[in-house]
């Protein structure tokens, strides 16, 4: 393999894959043998020089693919990601067979109980709110579940079966009773949990100018990350649901540290973590929820992982693009912000 046809193939993996350095190597060693080792550092430090390069791989090249990762790539001699293929294997197993256990099938049948709304009914309200997890009519939210309309609600409009128009509304949007366990699946957890670990991961943040707010939120939802930070001087923001118990917070904390660690909201100008925001939703999701499931399970804490990737593990397709190795190493480095309290960089 020629430079040129070395650098032709990155930019293809690169707009494929968007995986660590590591991810990198290894793929160009499987094109172009152990001599293409030799040609990669010269090869990437080309492409950033490249102008006209779209900004999106531009960053990623300089935040995720810069020199000093690359040659901590090229000077290990083993695979980090090695040590949990296994586990997330098994968890990638049962996350596909769920879309058709009885857990799945229930989790569906409970939308149906409403009304048998049309695929084009649920794309209509997921243009309207993307986070919508259940909804029908205030009448059914009544009726069956006692749950009545919030005033500040916001209805979502769906076409009606024998008539123009329906209103609908996000469970979200509803108060009553306490909601059945089957649709609080992704905030339980299960376990010993030492709040201790919280604490220091909370602390770390800190360290990172990673802002943790608890805040009002609706019974489906347990968190947020975000750029968006309300204060000067973070970089970014973690919002947690107020009521959740102390091991629910720690896994859905892990799970947004997890999305800015990996890169999937974008870096920051001092490059603590990678930039890797051209991906897919499924794929994002897989791999902050694949390294909370590793941190939670190696911390005794047993969550819904498998249930919660239920809903995005559907074809090989989406498998193939995650990042094995970056997985492992935020896995590490989210278990390391509960260990201790690390000192000021």
């Amino acid at each position: 393999m020629t430079p040129v046809q070395a650098a032709k193939f990155v930019l293809q993996w690169i707009r494929r894959r968007q995986g660590s350095p590591a991810d990198l190597l290894r793929a160009v060693e499987e094109e172009a043998g152990w001599p293409g080792r030799l040609m990669l550092p010269a090869i990437l430090d080309a492409l950033r020089a490249r102008r006209g390069l779209p900004d999106a791989e531009r960053k990623f090249l300089v935040y995720t693919l810069n020199a000093g990762a690359v040659a901590e790539a090229l000077a290990e001699g083993g695979d980090p990601a090695l040590q949990h293929q296994s586990s997330l294997d098994d968890l990638f197993t049962r996350s596909r067979r769920l879309r058709q256990s009885s857990k799945f099938r229930e989790a569906v049948e409970f939308v149906a109980k409403f009304r048998e709304y049309s695929p084009f009914n649920n794309m209509l309200v997921y243009a309207q709110n993307s986070l919508a997890t259940h909804f029908a009519t205030a009448n059914h939210w009544q009726k069956s579940f006692g749950r009545s309309i919030k005033e500040e609600a916001r209805a979502m409009v769906i076409l009606a079966p024998r008539g123009p128009v329906l209103m609908v509304y996000d469970i979200a949007d509803t108060a009553g009773p306490p909601l059945p366990e089957r649709l609080r699946v992704p905030t339980q957890t299960s376990g010993r949990f030492n709040p201790a670990l919280l604490e220091r991961t909370v602390k770390n943040c800190e360290r990172d100018q990673i802002q943790v707010l608890r805040q009002p939120m609706g019974e489906m939802h347990g968190g947020f990350a975000t750029h968006r930070a309300r204060e000067s001087g973070w970089k970014m923001r973690v919002s947690l649901r107020a009521d959740l118990q102390d091991g629910a917070a720690y896994a859905v904390l892990c799970h947004e540290l997890a999305h800015i660690y990996l890169g999937h909201i974008g870096a920051d100008r001092d490059g603590w973590w990678p930039f890797r925001v051209n991906m897919s939703e499924s794929v994002a999701e897989i791999e902050a929820e694949s390294a909370a499931h590793i941190v939670c399970a190696r911390a005794g804490l047993r969550n819904h992982s498998a249930e919660y990737l239920s809903n995005f593990v559907e074809d090989s397709d989406d498998l193939d693009a995650i990042s094995i190795d970056l997985i492992s190493r935020v896995a590490g480095r989210l278990e390391e912000m509960g260990r201790r309290l690390l000192p000021q960089r």
